[in-house]
């Protein structure tokens, strides 16, 4: 008996192989795409998660600041989940993300995508600074010398009545010399515009002497109903050649560049200075401080009437007088109203 060896063709290994490698290309692709969809979403969440920190925070971008820079003041600061988010997200946006330089407020709880967003378009924070109704230029000069976000050097106080009481914006950066610049620009526009509607019968003829008029009723009164009747006061006296006898101005006088820290003694209105009211005729040498709107228009309108004079009431507004017998009793009431005063805060 023979044995016949067995023609037919034994199965290649090649098949197996070439299936296994599909297979295995196919595991990793998943592997990978799984990967993929789990980075993208990590990357979405850490863009989206809400930040730390509790409250607002401040922000300054130098410019030139990298990356590691950025992101350490992102972290000093707290507002940063870790700071390899910050690193791998910006890295990950490296096309589009580009912080532009400034001060930002960072709002509290503030994602990092939107804390991106807002360094990307440059949305800076604004400050404000307000100049209140009735100070000297020597003040105004004094609280933008002490803003340390501001910079640039201011080499001189700005002329008395120069600067418009208002509140302005600005950046952290900005230069003092352009912030004045603005004060005066906004004076000079809103004295222009009443100025161009003036009275027509007021005894002065430029606006430097409506300015000085009005920081004299800025600094008599705070009281929008009694503006213009202070007003008519000093508008008549002017009209019959009298002092105005305005207490600050003499109070002006002798603290330009410092401020009185005690009341005025008969002494002091016999000192003789450029602005002394009392020994002076006329409207004083300048202005003696920044005078508000309602106290230049009512410079400019004062009211009808035929009062020379007024003192305090004790209560926050004046009592006004036709003649020196009227005007002297209400000077005798209003020191009365003030012992009245005093012995009642004694027996507290």
């Amino acid at each position: 008996m023979t044995i016949e060896e067995d023609s037919s063709e034994k199965p290649s290994g090649r098949p197996a192989f070439l299936s296994i490698l599909i297979r295995l290309f196919i595991i990793s692709g998943l592997f990978s795409g799984v990967a993929s969809l789990a980075g993208l979403w990590w990357i979405d969440f850490i863009g989206k998660q809400q930040g730390p920190h509790k409250e607002h925070r401040l922000i300054y971008v130098e410019p030139g600041d990298g990356r590691l820079v950025l992101t350490h003041k992102l972290d000093r600061e707290g507002v940063l989940s870790s700071p390899l988010h910050y690193q791998i997200l910006s890295f990950w946006k490296r096309g589009s993300h580009t912080p532009k330089a400034g001060e930002y407020l960072i709002e509290a709880g503030a994602s990092l995508n939107q804390i991106m967003q807002q360094l990307n378009a440059g949305k800076t924070y604004q400050r404000r600074l307000t100049i209140i109704e009735g100070l000297r230029s020597y003040d105004v000069f004094g609280i933008l010398n002490s803003d340390d976000a501001l910079d640039g050097t201011l080499k001189a106080i700005p002329p008395e009545g120069s600067l418009f009481p208002d509140t302005y914006f600005y950046s952290r950066g900005d230069d003092r010399n352009d912030l004045v610049l603005r004060m005066q620009q906004q004076m000079e526009m809103i004295v222009a515009e009443i100025w161009a509607e003036r009275a027509s019968d007021l005894p002065f003829s430029s606006t430097s002497e409506l300015v000085t008029l009005a920081s004299i009723i800025e600094r008599e009164t705070g009281r929008d109903d009694e503006r213009h009747l202070v007003a008519s006061v000093f508008i008549n006296r002017l009209n019959r050649n009298m002092p105005l006898q305005s207490d600050p101005t003499v109070a002006y006088g002798l603290s330009v560049d410092d401020t009185l820290q005690r009341n005025l003694s008969k002494t002091d209105l016999k000192t003789p200075h450029r602005w002394n009211s009392y020994l002076n005729k006329g409207l004083p040498a300048t202005p003696i401080a920044n005078p508000s709107y309602a106290s230049i228009y009512a410079a400019a309108h004062p009211q009808q009437s035929d009062y020379l004079y007024f003192v305090s009431d004790a209560e926050g507004g004046h009592l006004f007088a036709r003649t020196l017998a009227e005007h002297n009793r209400n000077v005798r009431t209003y020191r009365n109203k003030i012992k009245s005063l005093n012995q009642q805060a004694g027996a507290q």
